[in-house]
């Protein structure tokens, strides 16, 4: 194997997240939110039936413009479940307002500048040379602040993001419980 191949090996093979597990309690955090303030986890769980917490690698990517574009139009099915849909970045709050505003957003993305909350799920994930970022999974949380659901990516679990299955997964999920 030739230097150039064994860096190339590296860069294509990023440093997995520990996993954050079904039945695990979601960890608790408060992060600064699109649209002003910050959003506190444990106010969205006690508000709502299920809260759908999405990481995702940057705004204004391609797969992640999607996703997000994604869950905006299942908004409505998601309220009528008694779910909230967050997302959930590394990427600065002006870049996440940018986006909103692009993407006309109807939910909130917060900011996770220093990664630790992205980590306390495992969703974080470091590249070299490339950086650190969130890892695309998706958490489902219900009313008591435990993991009912968790997609990954990676992993094959998370259905492909860039059409409504994902949504519909997360979908069948709540009706499921």
């Amino acid at each position: 194997v030739t230097a150039t191949a064994a860096s190339l090996a590296l860069l294509a093979a990023p440093a997995p997240a520990r996993a954050l597990d079904v039945g695990a309690k979601a960890p608790v955090f408060t992060l600064p939110a699109t649209g002003g303030g910050s959003v506190a986890l444990d106010d969205v769980v006690k508000a709502n039936k299920y809260t759908v917490l999405y990481f995702y690698n940057q705004d204004f990517s391609q797969g992640c413009s999607i996703e997000a574009e994604r869950f905006n139009q299942a908004l409505g099915d998601f309220k009528a479940k008694g779910a909230e849909v967050v997302g959930v970045s590394m990427d600065p709050m002006e870049k996440h307002e940018e986006f909103c505003t692009a993407k006309g957003l109807g939910f909130k993305l917060l900011s996770d500048a220093d990664g630790s909350v992205s980590a306390s799920y495992g969703a974080d994930l470091k590249i070299p040379i490339l950086g650190k970022f969130s890892d695309r999974q998706t958490f489902l949380i219900d009313d008591k602040g435990v993991v009912v659901g968790h997609w990954l990516e990676r992993d094959g679990s998370m259905a492909n993001v860039k059409t409504p299955a994902h949504t519909t997964q997360i979908l069948d999920a709540i009706a499921a419980l």
